[in-house]
């Protein structure tokens, strides 16, 4: 007997479906439980994604390998000298447009002096043909033309004057093209803070002897490093111990820990 809700769906082959047939169909939010292998591993690279070749760790905690990152820094150094590049040229393009203009300006203006002069123009109409000029001269620049020389203008002079369109080219707006100067810094690829490559801190894992590659302990109380410890890297040596154990030690000793907090 079909259901209740398909009586009502109007006609055949279009009935509503319900929250399990559209589940079992593919819709709706897919949820999955992920597994040990889809986490990835304490002493993996954060770049590779793979065990880390003498690892190496940055200030914030995240761990690389040497060469993964050295290449890392090296390409951002690369592409920040590309993009000043870019930006000095967007500002080259800026200034000569920008003279470009007040040459336009200033030779429309002439114009509209002589006409007003010695052709008897009036005002108003010496006006109008020093605005028709400029937006001629804007609209040939904004069609990436290059003005050769201001006596264009006076080629173009007659055809403005009869120019009897409402509609003007210089005056469609277009999205400027915007470059922002490049701080020329290096960042971490794993929290996006500024880092130099003098600020990496060289990782010594303690191997488990006789243990299995990967697996590591911790130096002071020799027990084994998990994915679910809290472990500190000191600075000065490099060794990775538990943190509780380094905090309580310290803090019995009223010191202050030379370490960065990893995981």
């Amino acid at each position: 007997m079909p259901t209740k809700h398909s009586k009502k769906a109007g006609t055949m082959g279009s009935e509503a479906l319900t929250y399990h047939e559209r589940k079992a169909l593919g819709f709706g939010t897919a949820r999955e439980r992920l597994g040990k292998d889809s986490l990835g591993n304490f002493y993996d690279c954060r770049l590779t994604l793979s065990p880390a070749v003498d690892p190496v760790a940055s200030p914030s905690g995240f761990i690389f390998s040497r060469e993964a990152i050295i290449e890392n820094l090296l390409a951002q150094k690369k592409e920040n000298k590309r993009r000043l590049v870019m930006w000095e040229q967007s500002q080259a393009i800026q200034l000569r447009k920008a003279a470009e203009r007040d040459a336009v300006e200033k030779e429309a203006s002439l114009l509209a002096f002589d006409r007003r002069n010695h052709a008897g123009a009036s005002e108003t109409l010496a006006s109008q043909l020093r605005d028709a000029v400029t937006e001629e001269a804007e609209a040939l620049m904004a069609d990436k033309h290059t003005t050769r020389s201001v006596n264009n203008i006076k080629d173009n002079e007659a055809r403005m004057v009869g120019l009897k369109s409402f509609w003007v080219p210089s005056q469609s707006k277009e999205a400027a093209e915007v470059v922002e100067k490049p701080d020329g810094s290096t960042r971490c690829p794993a929290s996006g803070k500024k880092i130099k490559l003098k600020d990496l801190i060289q990782v010594n894992f303690t191997p488990v002897p006789g243990g299995e590659p990967g697996e590591y302990m911790d130096p002071v109380t020799r027990d084994p490093l998990t994915n679910a410890s809290k472990l500190i890297l000191i600075k000065p040596t490099g060794d990775v111990v538990f943190r509780g154990y380094l905090e309580d030690l310290y803090k019995t000793r009223r010191g202050v820990a030379p370490y960065c907090c990893w995981r």
